[in-house]
């Protein structure tokens, strides 16, 4: 998705989910040294080789809406904008990804229901939204169990019945986090994230625009093959790469 020509790509989540560290990586990938790429970010976090960064001074009057304005005078052939905070600034963002801009930016959101959500309040016209929008990526990053002290402990009836719910079989034992001096006796290191990855297809964007319940969404959501985040944690915990109590403070289960 990062590598179409136009339209909008959205990363979501709560703070500290990584987000922003995806659009770079996203937009790293796309970086063939011939298309004209622009960032406005608050603040530049990360340097990128041949691209023109453009850093939020609020108090100079450079808004993320006034500075996308000026962007778009320089005619990018790509635009990351680090957040979509107002009606103001999704409403150019929109306008960008709809006359033949890629537009990467990000926006706090829970799922990709709550992102619809999220740019109705703004007061957006929807059938332009989700003629823009591409796809959305929901993401939350989980510590990784310390692999110099990874314990087994029994299955809860509560954690049993978390895997019940998504139709996988029981693992006896889960992982546990046991503390030793590589991971300073906290029992994990390091992080991954854990992403559903959802490309908007013209059957979401007839329900979203016809004002479709988000029971309606989800259905269409899932039986398109899009892997939740429970599902995905689950994997990971049954592949002992971090624990249901890290699932559980993260994810939710």
């Amino acid at each position: 998705m990062a590598a179409l020509p136009h339209g909008m790509l959205l990363v979501t989540g709560p703070t500290g989910s990584g987000k922003t560290t995806t659009v770079y990586a996203a937009l790293s990938e796309v970086n063939n040294g011939i298309e004209k790429i622009v960032t406005i970010e608050d603040p530049v976090e990360y340097e990128l080789s041949g691209v023109l960064q453009v850093p939020v001074n609020e108090r100079k009057g450079l808004t993320f809406a006034r500075g996308l304005r000026a962007i778009l005078r320089h005619d990018p052939d790509r635009i990351l904008v680090g957040e979509i905070r107002d009606a103001e600034t999704a409403e150019i963002a929109v306008q960008s990804a709809l006359t033949g801009h890629q537009v990467l930016t990000t926006v706090h959101a829970n799922s990709v229901f709550d992102v619809t959500g999220r740019f109705k309040h703004f007061g957006l016209d929807m059938f332009g939204f989700m003629a823009a929008l591409n796809g959305v990526i929901v993401q939350r990053l989980v510590r990784c169990l310390c692999r110099h002290c990874l314990t087994t402990r029994p299955t809860t009836p509560r954690e049993a019945q978390w895997f019940a719910s998504l139709d996988l079989p029981v693992p006896e034992a889960m992982p546990h986090p046991a503390g030793c001096p590589h991971c300073d006796r906290v029992g994990y290191s390091g992080r991954r994230v854990i992403a559903e990855v959802h490309a908007i297809d013209d059957g979401f964007r007839d329900l979203v625009t016809t004002g479709a319940p988000v029971s309606a969404l989800r259905d269409h959501v899932y039986r398109q093959g899009a892997t939740t985040l429970s599902r995905l944690s689950a994997d990971l915990v049954n592949r002992h790469e971090t624990s249901a109590e890290e699932i559980k403070r993260v994810v939710g289960w």
